[in-house]
């Protein structure tokens, strides 16, 4: 069940979350509150997030007093990398590490990720916590190095790339399939997400140029853009750029035109009207609409494109199931990466409608849409729990 709280709930977690019980549960979070809320300023010293901590203090103390506040609270996506790879893939496993699906807690993939590596070696190795953390996060955007960095390339490494592997088995497979898509000849990678997006990420080959300097050779190395054998780079850059996507229809979705939805919404409702048409927005909305047929994700974006004359073009019903999805207000979102912040009052809005991002990334055909760009032909990518999204929505811990 989707856990709901009051504005002033939200600021009592925000204030337990920045002194450092962000990975633990809200109702944790909230007796920490109730049991240090006369001392609060006394505590700020030991603070995780000591400027943040003293910011939503001060709030708390104005709205004792009665006064208004601008202060936002954060939630935080809880490894946003791994819950866009555990959606994309339909991955059951993942999605349960990093809160994609609800367990009854908040859980840390980290965490738990190393605690199995601890396991499986017996508790005899000597793993470090903050070195696992920096060899998960890198290796789910198709690093080596960091990896062998942490584990040396023997027995260790083996035993962290099993785990991978059995915690997170789609997500992992995604990640290694992704080197395989890399292109020897391309000058860049390319492709169209479906807000209409343009991603173009170009190869950069290293190149070596010698320069002499008092009659001794200096070999200078500069970035250029060429054709490069192999590449790593391309996993991680579809998954940040979900990511990016992911901000902006969060921003669009709560932060609406209330007077443009209405106007939509009444178009909806009506048959076509006769009349010059925008030549500019008939293109675009032709072109949302096609990203939506192939990759089985809906813009909000199309609702700006939307007019009495060219409304015909499209199917209205997945056009009203998205308005009615929205928050009933529109409030102001501010995102840095995929730490999300609004006005307290609007936590279960804010916390609903990632939930809902997360839903419709892994009911849709994302990934093969974004793949067949990158290749050039259609390709179709099944996923390993077909059902998932209908388990995200309810979640409680996706943002933290």
């Amino acid at each position: 069940m989707f856990q709901t709280f009051t504005g002033r709930e939200y600021l009592a977690i925000d204030i337990a979350s920045n002194f450092g019980l962000d990975k633990v549960r809200w109702d944790e979070r909230l007796k920490w509150f109730n049991d240090n809320e006369a001392n609060l300023e006394n505590l700020l010293h030991k603070a995780k997030e000591p400027a943040l901590y003293h910011a939503g203090v001060q709030a708390w103390r104005d709205v004792q007093d009665g006064k208004p506040i601008g202060y936002m609270i954060s939630l935080d996506a809880t490894s946003s990398g791994l819950q866009f790879l555990a959606a994309l893939t339909g991955d059951h496993l993942a999605a349960r590490l990093c809160n994609v699906v609800d367990t009854g807690e908040r859980e840390d993939a980290y965490e738990v990720i190393y605690q199995e590596m601890i396991r499986r070696t017996g508790g005899t190795a000597k793993i470090d916590r903050e070195g696992n953390k920096q060899a998960i996060m890198t290796a789910l955007y198709s690093s080596t190095a960091v990896p062998k960095e942490v584990y040396g390339e023997g027995a260790l490494l083996d035993i962290f790339y099993k785990t991978m592997n059995d915690l997170a088995p789609g997500a992992w497979e995604l990640n290694e399939a992704m080197l395989g898509l890399w292109n020897p000849t391309a000058l860049s990678h390319d492709w169209v997400l479906p807000d209409n997006f343009h991603v173009k990420i170009k190869v950069m080959a290293r190149a070596k140029e010698v320069i002499h300097v008092l009659d001794r050779p200096i070999d200078i190395y500069t970035k250029v853009n060429a054709p490069m054998a192999e590449g790593r780079s391309l996993g991680a850059n579809t998954i940040h750029s979900i990511d990016g996507m992911v901000v902006r229809e969060m921003t669009r979705r709560c932060d609406y035109d209330r007077d443009q939805v209405i106007d939509v919404l009444n178009i909806l409702a009506r048959d076509a009207e006769a009349g010059p048409s925008d030549p500019m927005k008939d293109a675009m909305l032709a072109r949302l609409w096609d990203h939506y047929k192939q990759s089985g994700y809906l813009s909000a974006r199309i609702l700006d494109y939307i007019t009495a004359q060219n409304v015909d073009m499209i199917d209205r019903t997945p056009v009203i199931d998205l308005i009615e999805s929205m928050p009933k207000r529109p409030f102001k979102v501010v995102s840095i990466h995929d730490c999300f912040r609004c006005l307290p009052h609007y936590g279960n809005d804010l916390r609903r409608q990632y939930n809902l991002q997360l839903a419709l990334i892994a009911k849709s055909n994302l990934l093969s849409f974004m793949i067949s760009q990158i290749v050039g032909k259609k390709v179709t990518i099944g996923k390993l729990t077909p059902s998932l999204h209908k388990q995200i929505t309810d979640t409680n811990y996706a943002l933290s």
